[in-house]
């Protein structure tokens, strides 16, 4: 009867793994079909940065929103964001350039590298690695257009954010603090 048992659980097991993705699946970088799906503004919900310095510099994020839009060269995109840190709002703004699946621009002192994996409906899931000089670091960031996230999906995010060993503990805005206005929302 043991026997049975343990052929009943294995068989349960192997069923189990192929229904659930594996990291293969999950990190793949994606572009949708239709460009335009990602134009727009984008709210952050969780992350996760490495080395620990970065990941631990996630936690002055109370709040923060992207904005993506189309400029007259299809290879360059317009990437602005209102960050709430330190109990101010940061406002930045960065054309970055799209080849194929990755994209690529300075930030302050750093070269970034990113691409969008795939993800939630609704949801802008971006890997980013980045160069200043000799330090380099990461960053995994889940957007979404409400700034809300199902809970199985924040489970499937934190698989794809282990499959690409950052730091188990995911971090979360806080929900509370209001995003940063967007001076330019309302001209565009």
């Amino acid at each position: 009867m043991a026997l049975l048992a343990v052929v009943f659980l294995l068989a349960l097991t192997s069923i189990s793994d192929e229904a659930a993705p594996d990291c293969k699946d999950l990190v793949k970088p994606f572009m949708p079909e239709d460009p335009k799906l990602i134009f727009g503004k984008w709210v952050y919900v969780m992350g996760a940065g490495d080395p620990m310095p970065y990941h631990k510099a996630l936690e002055c994020l109370k709040s923060s929103w992207i904005n993506l839009s189309r400029t007259s060269d299809t290879q360059i995109v317009n990437l602005r964001w209102g960050d709430h840190c330190f109990n101010r709002c940061i406002m930045g703004e960065v054309n970055a350039t799209v080849s194929g699946i990755a994209t690529t621009f300075r930030k302050n002192l750093s070269d970034h590298k990113g691409h969008i994996l795939q993800s939630c409906s609704d949801c802008l899931l971006w890997t980013d690695t980045f160069r200043n000089e000799d330090v380099t670091g990461r960053y995994i960031m889940q957007f979404t257009r409400t700034g809300t996230i199902d809970p199985k999906d924040v489970e499937i995010f934190k698989k794809q954010a282990g499959c690409l060993n950052f730091p188990e503990n995911v971090h979360s805005c806080d929900g509370e603090t209001e995003l940063c206005p967007d001076d330019k929302e309302s001209t565009e």
